[in-house]
């Protein structure tokens, strides 16, 4: 188990390390100077001393191996450099948005998880039924339609139509129930999509058969048999959500004016602040290879096969 955990944590250092040399590269190849485009946010007409100026205030102006190496010292010191256009801490900048970020995508994911288990599990369990079909059309259809329309229609209907929710903002709880009505209507049509057809697949499986046709009742059956067997693919689709979460949490903060990390990641971007962009992209990639590394350690509890074939190799 140790030497397992160790190979993971391994692979994981050297993953880092080869984003931050992409996160970089891809920053510097970006066009448009970060110099030149505060000036015009502030209202100036650029010239070439002024962003000469701001250049060598920021270090721009030395070679990329030199901004690289600077970048990374400070980076194994918990420094991700200051913001081009505040002036503050690139961290402080990020931690002070990622709290409503987090709360929309764990409340969202946790609505979309208990929408679509059961009902996945049971329009597999009673396939060509009328309450499959009916589940089968309304994920067809919630597939078709993109986010950010229906952010659109629930904020016109709920929020201008019939003002029950705010539109924008997130200083309450009501101002989370657009925003995670969206993402878990959305989210839920493709985990139900996958769910029914893991417990199909299950369901057909020859034990499953031979469970069933002992005739066990429910309450033993489903936890001890169908839902054990499901564990390894929803463990698949919970450990790799992450991305399409946190994708969706950036249209809806920018839909709903949401101060979150994603809108201010997409403002940092239009600005050009290289240290910003830098260090939620670096932050983003790293929770995504954590998650997977915690995805496999959860396969390697749950699937006796994985510790078999390791050792066999390991003989």
């Amino acid at each position: 188990m140790l030497r397992y955990i160790s190979s993971r944590l391994g692979m994981l250092i050297l993953t880092l390390f080869v984003l931050t040399v992409f996160v970089f590269i891809l920053m510097h190849l970006a066009p448009g100077d970060p110099a030149a485009l505060l000036l015009q946010g502030l209202g100036a007409v650029p010239d070439a001393n002024q962003i000469a100026i701001m250049q060598h205030k920021w270090g721009l102006d030395r070679s990329l191996v030199v901004q690289y190496m600077s970048w990374i010292l400070e980076l194994v010191q918990g420094n991700l450099g200051y913001s081009f256009i505040s002036n503050a801490p690139v961290t402080e900048e990020i931690f002070s948005r990622l709290g409503p970020t987090l709360l929309l995508m764990i409340s969202s994911f946790l609505v979309t998880f208990v929408l679509s288990v059961p009902l996945g599990v049971m329009s597999a369990l009673h396939e060509k039924s009328l309450f499959d079909r009916i589940t089968y059309t309304v994920t067809v259809l919630g597939l078709s339609i993109p986010m950010y329309w229906l952010a659109i229609i629930f904020m016109f209907c709920f929020g201008v139509f019939w003002p029950l929710f705010p539109i924008i903002g997130s200083g309450s709880v009501r101002h989370y129930v657009l925003p995670v009505a969206t993402i878990s209507i959305v989210e839920s049509m493709y985990f139900i999509r996958m769910i029914r057809s893991f417990t199909l697949e299950y369901k057909q499986a020859s034990y499953i058969e031979a469970a069933t046709a002992r005739g066990l009742k429910g309450w033993i059956f489903y936890p001890s048999y169908l839902f054990r067997a499901m564990l390894i693919p929803v463990i698949t689709i919970v450990g790799t959500s992450f991305p399409s979460f946190f994708g969706a949490a950036i249209i809806i903060e920018n839909v709903f004016s949401f101060p979150g990390i994603g809108k201010y990641m997409l403002d940092m971007i239009y600005s050009r602040d290289f240290p910003v962009i830098q260090g939620c992209g670096l932050l983003l990639a790293a929770t995504i290879f954590i998650l997977n590394f915690i995805t496999d350690l959860c396969y390697y509890l749950a699937d006796p096969r994985i510790q078999m074939e390791k050792q066999r190799w390991e003989n």
